[in-house]
This record gives structure tokens, C-alpha cells and sequence, in this order.
């Protein structure tokens, strides 16, 4: 049993998850594994992008590794993620192995797309990208969540975003549509404070993206506790399969 943080969620129009989780030596060491693994991969990236070896775009997540294996860890094979174009950790936890995306990033046949896509445009199982336009990836989550609706799977869809992208019309046109169906989706704002080197408060007249829903409760979580991550997915989940409809993180 671990106590997370008191400050590990802040909240809008919802009641915080538990700061108290259930886990095991077994899934801590290996979430430390995982993180562990995502940061030698982007060092070796960056050092290989360097190097001129890597070509075109090569968006890295060094520092955001908590996120994509608190996701992982929170959920299961049978739910979707997708992303923007800072992917290869999410690739990474979904299942493709670290030879498949170096091989990728590479431009080599070896690599999970055949060296067709590059940085940007990474797909695994339950993975769907890896998407090269800003923002664009949030309303086909929000068609991920319909199709399991649908369904009836009592799946959840996690759709990932930047602070850059949050003020895209289509985030908020994914957010109606989510609501007013009541679709089992996360609509996830991963803020590291820059997008293209513009700072959050001088892109967005509100920083706080949690709150952007409006009509959607939203939670604010220490992205860089990987428990916290891990705790707040699992609520969100459980969330969803009781059919309360969309979060904003």
C-alpha cells in the first residue's frame, strides 16, 4: 500500500481518486524498468538524430516518461491510446519493441511501419499513433471511445495531447461531442510548459487544462509521479465503465 502526495491531484467539479493505491514490488520495479528503458531509447535517438542518422522529425519525450508507464499500468491491452507526435514511449508501453522504433526512426525496413512513417507516425496494437497534426488525434479518440460505446465494451479510450494543441477548435468540438454522448474517453493535456517554444501563458489566456471542459469534470495530476499517473488512469477507467461519460486531465 503507498500514500501518494497530497498534492498529487487538484480538481474541477469531481471528487479526487484515492491517494492511497494497492501495488507490488513486482509491478514497482517494473514500471522502473519501463521508465528506465523509454529514457535510454530517447537518449539514443537524440544522440542518433545528432549524428545525422536520423532524418526529418524526431519529437522526443525525454522527462515525460512517468506519463506514458503510468498510463500503461493503469489500464489494459484491450483499451486505446493515441497521441500526438512526442510517441515513441507510448509505442514503446503498448508493445512495440525498442528495436522496431529506433528501426523506424532509422527509416529502416526493420522498423514498425517499415520505415515509411518516421517519429510522428509509430502504430501498435491498441496504439494508434503517433499523428503528425496538431491536435487532430483528439476527436478520432473521441471516435475510439464511440466505437467501443457502440460496442458496449467497457473500454476506455485516452486520447493525449500538448498544452500547444489545447487551444485547437477541434480539442473542443471532440469535448461537445464526447459529452453530449457520453463517450468513455480521456481527453489527456500533457503540459510541459512550451509548445514550439511559445510559453503556456502566452498561448492560452487559461492554463489550467483540466478545466477546460466546462461541462466535464477534469483532474489535475503530478505528471511526474508515475504512481499518481497510474492511480488516476485506473479512476478514470472505472470511470468510464460505469457509463459517466468523458474526463479532461
Amino acid at each position: 500500500e503507498v500514500k501518494l502526495s497530497d498534492e498529487s491531484f487538484e480538481t474541477y467539479e469531481l471528487d479526487p481518486p484515492s491517494f492511497t493505491l494497492q501495488t507490488t514490488k513486482k509491478e514497482l520495479k517494473q514500471m522502473y524498468y519501463d521508465m528506465v528503458a523509454s529514457r535510454r531509447m530517447e537518449m539514443a535517438a537524440d544522440r542518433l538524430y545528432k549524428e545525422k542518422k536520423i532524418r526529418g522529425f524526431c519529437h522526443l519525450s525525454t522527462g515525460q516518461e512517468a506519463v506514458a508507464v503510468g498510463i500503461e499500468h493503469g489500464i489494459t491491452k484491450e483499451d486505446s491510446v493515441i497521441t500526438a507526435y512526442r510517441c515513441h514511449g507510448f509505442a514503446m508501453m503498448r508493445g512495440a519493441s525498442v528495436k522496431s522504433i529506433i528501426g523506424e526512426l532509422l527509416g529502416r525496413r526493420e522498423g514498425i511501419a517499415y520505415g515509411k512513417g518516421g517519429s510522428m507516425h509509430m502504430f501498435t496494437k491498441g496504439f494508434y499513433g503517433g499523428n503528425g497534426i496538431v491536435g487532430a488525434q483528439v476527436p478520432v479518440g473521441a471516435g475510439l471511445a464511440f466505437a467501443d460505446h457502440y460496442q458496449g465494451k467497457k473500454n476506455v479510450s485516452i486520447a493525449l495531447y500538448g498544452d500547444g494543441a489545447s487551444n485547437q477548435g477541434q480539442v473542443f468540438e471532440a469535448y461537445n461531442m464526447a459529452k453530449l454522448w457520453n463517450l468513455p474517453v480521456i481527453f489527456a493535456c500533457e503540459n510541459n510548459k512550451y509548445g514550439m517554444g511559445t510559453a503556456a501563458n502566452r498561448s492560452s489566456a487559461i492554463t489550467e487544462y483540466y478545466k477546460r471542459g466546462q461541462y466535464i469534470p477534469g483532474l489535475k495530476i503530478n505528471g511526474m509521479d508515475v504512481l499518481a499517473c497510474k492511480q488516476a488512469v485506473a479512476f478514470g477507467k472505472q470511470w468510464a465503465a460505469e457509463g459517466k461519460g468523458p474526463l479532461v486531465y
